[in-house]
């Protein structure tokens, strides 16, 4: 991996793995991925399933939740929040192509956690290190106003 950011003790966010930097993830400490990329990206070494294979193998849990244009579903999202929840006891590693998209998911992750407004969730980001931009930001945006739960 060419970039990689420690965002909690719990979370790190980071470009496309190779082989050798998945093989090393237990070894570090990792305990799950969340891989955000979509298969037939370019600079993807490896499809997603070949991941989850590789990841299993060595005992790492995995997760695929391909992030492009489309909206974000609401299952989704929650799958992959309870994920990071779920493995809060080690670290879980979230990645994509260059590391925006894993800023945006583990923003949204965060803003739904710590029950953010979407005026606060920027700014809170911006100083944990997860500073999104552009149409990321947009998406997150439009997550958190469209799915925020009324209390």
């Amino acid at each position: 991996m060419n970039f990689t950011k420690t965002i909690t003790p719990s979370i790190v966010i980071a470009d496309q793995p190779t082989d050798a930097d998945l093989a090393a993830l237990k070894l570090q400490g990792f305990v799950g991925v969340v891989n955000l990329r979509n298969d037939g990206e370019p600079e993807q070494p490896i499809d997603t399933e070949t991941e989850g294979e590789i990841l299993n193998e060595i005992g790492v849990d995995y997760i695929h939740m391909g992030v492009g244009s489309a909206p974000l579903l609401e299952s989704k999202v929650d799958e992959v929040c309870k994920f990071i929840e779920a493995h809060a006891d080690g670290k879980v590693l979230v990645h994509c192509r260059k590391g925006g998209r894993a800023a945006a998911i583990v923003l949204l992750q965060q803003a739904l956690a710590h029950g953010w407004t979407t005026a606060e969730a920027a700014a809170k980001g911006k100083a944990m290190g997860l500073d999104v931009d552009g149409n990321l930001r947009v998406m997150v945006e439009t997550y958190l106003d469209d799915h925020r739960k009324v209390e």
